[in-house]
């Protein structure tokens, strides 16, 4: 199953029958979809259509030049009108709008389905020996902070986006961080912060109409975590660092918070592609 779900996110562009993906695991098709539905907890073609419309659906948010027949093809549907039924089925907006303005609470609901079912598929065990002790070189970072709800952080995400395009810091010569200063399970959920950042210049000294300051992030030692995929929800890998790594390592931490670098951004690059690593600072 896990074989399944990897071949599905890495092939984004195909359409793939059920007699197809039944051979990627070795299974006959009469038992296979009633095998995939017993495991992870929803139809196979399922899972297909809603990780095309999810692949397609982070496109319309943050590439908002992204066409909705552009779209409709990333997502294997050959006519748009089709797409279109589809996306506004499970978002309940159509692509056009949601690309306009998206509702980001339906959003979060077909990105949590679609985690909960991989994460029953693949049954991944993350290894202390999956954590690399590095040393980080200090890196001066454009910030935009969200504060508040993390329901409404796809907003701050799309201003800092346009941000970074009018000012010429986009990937790859630019890199993507993300600090996490506070911890969402005990900060009242209007305090809670992330700051969204972007490598640049020295001598980049800030852009204050558009919210942005210069910060750096200090260089060290850190406990390094690769995590792949979207990663859209980094909160279990984070207390996987505390809770398992960190009193198994003999480590100590150092006063800054913890951050991830976003790699490879999703979905610049497919699911099984995407890569973010979580950077935890040590004494």
């Amino acid at each position: 199953m896990a074989r399944v779900v990897e071949r599905i996110d890495a092939e984004q562009d195909a359409s793939p029958d059920l007699e197809t993906i039944s051979g990627w695991a070795g299974f006959s098709p009469y038992h296979f979809h009633r095998q995939f539905r017993a495991l992870s907890g929803m139809p196979v073609q399922r899972f297909v259509q809603l990780s095309r419309l999810h692949r397609a659906g982070t496109k319309l948010a943050y590439q908002p030049r992204t066409r909705v027949t552009d779209a409709a093809l990333d997502a294997g549907y050959e006519a748009p009108e089709a797409f279109t039924r589809a996306f506004r089925a499970w978002i309940g907006q159509t692509p056009s709008a949601f690309r306009a303005g998206p509702d980001w609470l339906a959003w979060q609901a077909l990105s949590n389905t679609l985690q909960a079912t991989r994460n029953r598929a693949m049954v991944e065990t993350t290894a202390i020996d999956d954590v690399e002790i590095r040393v980080f070189a200090s890196v001066h970072v454009a910030v935009m902070a969200h504060r508040g709800d993390m329901a409404k952080i796809g907003d701050t995400i799309r201003r800092f986006i346009d941000w970074r395009q009018s000012a010429g810091f986009v990937p790859p010569g630019s890199r993507t961080f993300n600090l996490f200063p506070t911890d969402p399970r005990t900060t009242p959920i209007e305090d809670h912060l992330v700051m969204l950042c972007a490598s640049v210049p020295a001598w980049f000294a800030g852009d204050s109409p558009a919210g942005v300051r210069v910060d750096e992030i200090p260089g060290g030692r850190y406990a390094v975590l690769p995590i792949t995929g979207p990663a859209m929800d980094l909160e279990e890998s984070a207390l996987w660092l505390y809770r398992e790594w960190l009193p198994a390592s003999g480590e100590s931490l150092r006063d800054y918070p913890l951050f991830c670098e976003r790699v490879r951004l999703y979905p610049q690059f497919s699911a099984t592609e995407a890569l973010t690593e979580m950077f935890l600072p040590l004494a």
